[in-house]
């Protein structure tokens, strides 16, 4: 009698030990005979600042928690509004970080970063990390930005396909900064990035967007201009460590190539990008691993 049980328990048991270790081999990456591979991740735009306003100045020692930078970035008192926040992804063990610039050579951007754990909670204590200090070469992106008007109620999403009603020219979404109005009032402006463009849009012509699911969306903005502006990769870089200190690597090429920094996270999930200096439109790229 006990031993069938033990045969009833074991049989129960056997579907939960195969998704737990499912989920296992799922995290880590793929795994073909003795070699382990590690996930591949896309470049993601994590923050957006331009050469405009005032831009923040490093978080105050009562601002070092998740609650109080909220209020500062509501606020939006002497800058802080520029302040951009990223959940890092539970697979993400480090952090890769790559800056551009709207076509300007010697363009300068600094960032200040910190880190936080929430944990699945809302509150966190945040630690500053180091500071990163892009310079633009001139080696061009494959990134590109436009202005636009008209922005109507559906509001753009990266991955979506774009397609001029007049040029016929297509790109992929990357990331929208609104600059003023409101989506659902139909009167959002703005800039938008897009990536693999197909050729020139018209000036002042409206666009489609095909969203993830296949839906096409009609006329949701205008462009303001024909031409998409480059971007323009920082090829120097210096880093200032600080308490994450001994976790940081870096290239800073100075060779009209790519600069980039890399960053074990030690377990944090949460990001606090704050762009002190900014000497022309940049935006800061993460790619996890």
């Amino acid at each position: 009698m006990l031993r069938r049980k033990q045969i009833i328990l074991f049989l129960l048991l056997l579907p939960v030990s195969l998704t737990f270790g499912a989920r296992s081999l799922t995290d880590v990456g793929i795994v073909n005979g003795d070699a382990l591979h590690t996930m591949q991740n896309a470049w993601q735009i994590v923050d957006e600042t331009t050469s405009a306003g005032t831009e923040p100045t490093a978080l105050a020692l009562l601002e070092l928690k998740k609650s109080r930078l909220d209020i500062a970035i509501a606020a939006a008192a002497s800058g802080d509004d520029e302040i951009s926040t990223f959940m890092i992804p539970p697979k993400w063990n480090g952090l890769r970080f790559r800056s551009a610039n709207i076509t300007i050579d010697s363009g300068n951007v600094v960032y200040d970063l910190y880190l936080g754990t929430l944990g699945g909670g809302t509150e966190c204590d945040l630690v500053y990390v180091g500071q990163l200090s892009f310079t633009s070469g001139k080696q061009l992106s494959s990134y590109y930005q436009i202005a636009f008007t008209s922005g109507g109620t559906y509001v753009p999403k990266p991955g979506d396909i774009v397609t001029g009603n007049t040029s016929e020219e297509t790109a992929v979404v990357v990331s929208v900064l609104l600059s003023s109005g409101a989506w659902a009032d139909g009167d959002a402006a703005g800039t938008i990035q897009y990536r693999s463009s197909s050729g020139t849009f018209t000036s002042g012509e409206t666009i489609s967007i095909v969203n993830y699911l296949g839906v096409t969306q009609s006329n949701v903005l205008t462009h303001a201009a024909s031409d998409l502006v480059d971007f323009e990769w920082a090829d120097t870089l210096t880093v200032t460590a600080k308490s994450w200190g001994a976790s940081w690597s870096s290239v800073s090429p100075a060779d009209d190539t790519i600069a980039e920094a890399e960053l074990d996270v030690k377990g944090a999930d949460f990001l606090v990008i704050l762009p002190s200096t900014c000497d022309a439109d940049a935006k800061l790229f993460v790619k996890g691993y």
